[in-house]
């Protein structure tokens, strides 16, 4: 106590001259409507700045969150669009039963461990079989290939990305539904190797490349990536290009893993044919 009235004693002049520029800017400010207004204007910038600043910090924690929203909600989503059901020939008698099933469902999950710079890359997300994923399910980010699922526990999956010496992808140019086959070198995560390019296709830089859907791992019409750059081999009997994924690998922080509903019907008629 002592102290704060050596204080106040020391700077009397200072803390009185503070409170008389106070009442006089709250008396100029009552009785002109100027100074008011200008100071109403001021003091609303501020506390908007200050509040949008606050939103923003808030935002930011916030992201993880919506991130697991919207890719709960985009799953929702791809299991409704066109190319998620199978269409029948219309041409036939039904009972009871519709021409159009649903082909393909999707299960959203969080990646909780990822690699980019090794030979055979893998991810790990934080849904099993328990949610219905087993080996061979498909991978993707939106529209866009990511992997296969290699491995399953009751909560966790193993994915084989597309950065792995393994991992091979059937593709087709968009522009004319050629097939190619997509690897990767283990150079650049972000360039793949093009493979099997038939002689006869003009290709130009930035050509797309899309899921070719003749295996049972992806759909059809996804995005692989777009032709960065391609050799033409004359002593060869295919040429050779380079893509450009359109899967950016090190920024994965939600996938979504395809489910193949009729994928047990296939199999089963494979396999009766293998046995003949």
């Amino acid at each position: 106590m002592r102290n704060l009235f050596v204080f106040l004693r020391e700077r009397y002049f200072y803390l009185l001259f503070l409170i008389l520029e106070t009442i006089s800017l709250v008396l100029l400010v009552n009785n002109n409507d100027f100074q008011k207004s200008s100071l109403f204007v001021v003091s609303n910038n501020l506390s908007g700045s200050v509040n949008s600043i606050f939103s923003n910090i808030s935002e930011y924690f916030s992201l993880r969150k919506t991130n697991s929203v919207l890719i709960e909600e985009l799953a929702r989503l791809h299991s409704r669009i066109p190319e998620a059901f199978y269409v029948t020939d219309k041409n036939v008698f039904y009972k009871k039963d519709s021409i159009v099933h649903l082909e393909y469902k999707y299960i959203s999950a969080k990646v909780i461990s990822n690699s980019t710079n090794k030979r055979n890359n893998f991810l790990m997300i934080n849904k099993g079989s328990l949610h219905g994923i087993v080996n061979h399910m498909g991978v993707i980010i939106g529209n866009k290939v990511v992997g296969q699922v290699v491995g399953v526990s009751p909560h966790f999956s193993w994915i084989m990305s597309l950065l792995n010496k393994d991992s091979r992808v059937s593709g087709k140019f968009k522009k004319n539904e050629q097939l190619v086959n997509v690897e990767w070198n283990g150079v650049n995560y972000r360039i793949g190797q093009l493979k099997e390019i038939p002689k006869h296709i003009q290709m130009v830089k930035g050509d797309t490349i899309i899921s070719s859907g003749n295996s049972d791992i992806f759909p059809p019409g996804l995005m692989i990536g777009a032709i960065a750059d391609f050799t033409i081999t004359p002593d060869e009997n295919f040429n050779r290009g380079q893509i450009f994924f359109s899967t950016d690998f090190n920024s994965l922080g939600y996938i979504e893993v395809v489910v193949d509903l009729m994928r047990q019907e296939k199999e089963t008629l494979k396999s009766s044919f293998k046995t003949q």
